[in-house]
């Protein structure tokens, strides 16, 4: 998984994005799927704060075949629990992002899982991911920079 998710433009609006790719050379997966979880604090009506879940929307939370990189979006937008939120929002809320990713390992003949999770403090504000792969010398095929997963660049900040 990327170091950290990042608060990034999708479509004329925003999104959560974060990335991962399979963990090492010759391991990928097939049937792939991913649940985004989300938490963070809420004061009710009687003036109590607890703790609210949803489970996020994404763009694409299966694909068949994991052999690249994949970056996880959740396009904020009117169904969102996250529209209107910001930065200040989300540090108050002590927001926090549970990940779960599955999938079948043809290498281990088996259905393996992995989680993580991103704090508020872990979303880079206004960023967006640099690309992490290019094509070969001969044309022929893409590469993928493994050290690349976590770069990303700041965008320029408007009031």
């Amino acid at each position: 998984f990327s170091e950290n998710a990042l608060y990034a433009p999708y479509r004329g609006g925003w999104a959560i994005m974060f990335r991962v790719v399979p963990y090492k050379t010759n391991h990928y997966l097939t049937n792939a799927n991913i649940v985004v979880n989300l938490a963070f604090q809420a004061e009710t009506e009687e003036g109590k704060t607890e703790f609210k879940f949803f489970t996020l929307q994404l763009e694409r939370n299966h694909i068949d075949a994991f052999s690249m990189n994949w970056t996880v979006v959740h396009p904020i937008d009117e169904e969102s629990p996250l529209l209107n939120f910001n930065m200040d929002d989300m540090r108050t809320a002590d927001l926090e992002l549970y990940i779960q990713i599955s999938g079948f390992d043809h290498i281990f003949s088996n259905t393996v899982m992995q989680r993580t999770s991103y704090t508020y403090k872990e979303i880079v504000w206004k960023a967006k991911f640099k690309p992490m792969f290019h094509e070969s010398s001969d044309g022929l095929t893409t590469i993928l920079d493994l050290d690349k997963l976590n770069h990303f660049e700041l965008l320029e900040q408007t009031s």
